[in-house]
């Protein structure tokens, strides 16, 4: 069959529609709510021989395998995208966020960029592929997994499948505009915390002040050197003192003090070694400052991931993008974390990162995908599964 034949079953106005009604679940996460958006999802697959299984999180939250199967010769390929949201936020909005609105050519709404729009592609590329008939030497497998904006809960149960060793490669459809990421950077946030002694305001030097003892910690944490590769694509490490909490009242000295660091650290970087250095770092603080107490915890851990451009699967995504499609796709960075984080550590999978949102409307007020965009996405992950299954 000609993969003219499968575009042809993939229309523009079906994908907008589909992301109009994804957006109007409201899954904004936390608490997430997942699970009528999921079963949604799966209804739509059901007609066209999609075997459907949940993975049960709690009573309203659930992940989705869709497989439609292939003859076991390679591994499955899956299309992966989550459908929790973040919170609308306190920004005004000229288009209501729950509604998916269409206009101009575009569908707004929370969660339509990141990456509701770019999951209703991958549904409408999967249906497309299996209306075709075509017969597949492994399974296509389509994942919509619930928890990603918070603990990636989705991800790792599906991780944890023993089949999950077999797959030959997930693409992700976080907002990228139609470029492919292979590496992005991970995710290490610790809080430091340093403690004191209270005292009457009038009386400071009966007290110790921990607010002034962790002013002596980020005056030294600012010239630690942290060892790194800078990376071609991702570039240099990255920390910055984000929050901070200390005191309790303006006539008390505090006894308490906490910041948190946000670093995103790069491929190669290992974190254990890295909260070792940080322990150590606090540690010869302690000897050298007179009355410095602290003590580091890790809040958030996702690694750095990385998939190599030379591997066979993105080889073969790039090749049927420009055969089937017509575009050479550039790769790019990857500046937020990805269920990549959870797929390339814990299977060595090819991970590929590519969907039609705007990276720069996630998270933002009036969020928006193009209707435009979303077609050239589904094309593009249907010309790139017939590549490597068929």
């Amino acid at each position: 069959m000609d993969i003219k034949d499968i575009f042809a079953n993939i229309s523009a106005e079906e994908i907008a529609q589909l992301t109009r009604d994804l957006v109007r679940f409201d899954t904004t996460n936390p608490p997430g709510n997942e699970r009528q958006a999921i079963e949604f999802v799966a209804e739509i697959l059901k007609p066209f021989g999609f075997e459907l299984r949940f993975i049960e999180h709690d009573p309203q939250r659930s992940t989705l395998l869709a497989r439609l199967k292939g003859k076991g010769e390679r591994g499955a390929l899956v299309l992966n995208g989550h459908v929790d949201v973040v919170p609308v936020g306190s920004g005004g909005w000229d288009y209501p966020p729950f509604e998916g609105i269409i206009e101009n050519g575009k569908v707004w709404g929370r969660g339509s960029a990141d990456m509701k729009g770019g999951l209703a592609a991958m549904i409408v590329a999967a249906k497309a592929i299996a209306q075709s008939k075509i017969p597949l030497k492994g399974d296509l497998l389509l994942t919509a997994t619930a928890g990603e904006e918070v603990n990636m809960m989705g991800a790792r149960s599906l991780a944890e499948l023993p089949e999950a060793k077999h797959w030959q490669a997930v693409i992700i459809s976080e907002p990228t505009s139609n470029r492919l990421g292979l590496a992005e950077r991970g995710v290490f946030w610790p809080e430091i915390t340093t403690y004191g002694k209270t005292a009457h305001g009038s009386t400071p030097e009966l007290g110790i002040n921990a607010v002034m003892m962790m002013v002596k910690v980020l005056t030294e944490f600012e010239k630690l050197e942290i060892p790194f590769q800078p990376h071609p694509v991702l570039g240099n490490l990255t920390r910055s003192v984000n929050t901070i909490q200390g005191g309790v009242k303006v006539n008390v000295i505090p006894d308490q003090c906490a910041v948190m660091v946000d670093m995103r650290t790069l491929p190669g970087q290992d974190h254990s070694a890295l909260l070792q250095q940080l322990n150590d770092f606090l540690s010869g603080l302690e000897r050298e400052i007179p009355n410095l107490k602290a003590s580091i915890r890790l809040t958030y851990d996702l690694p750095p991931a990385e998939t190599s451009q030379e591997a066979a699967p993105v080889q073969q995504f790039l090749s049927a993008a420009k055969k089937a499609c017509g575009i050479e796709i550039p790769i790019v960075k990857i500046p937020f974390a990805t269920e990549a984080a959870i797929f390339v550590p814990a299977l060595s999978v090819p991970t590929l990162i590519l969907g039609p949102g705007d990276a720069a409307l996630a998270h933002q007020p009036n969020e928006f995908i193009e209707i435009a965009a979303m077609e050239k996405a589904a094309q593009i992950y249907a010309a790139a599964a017939v590549e490597m299954l068929s």
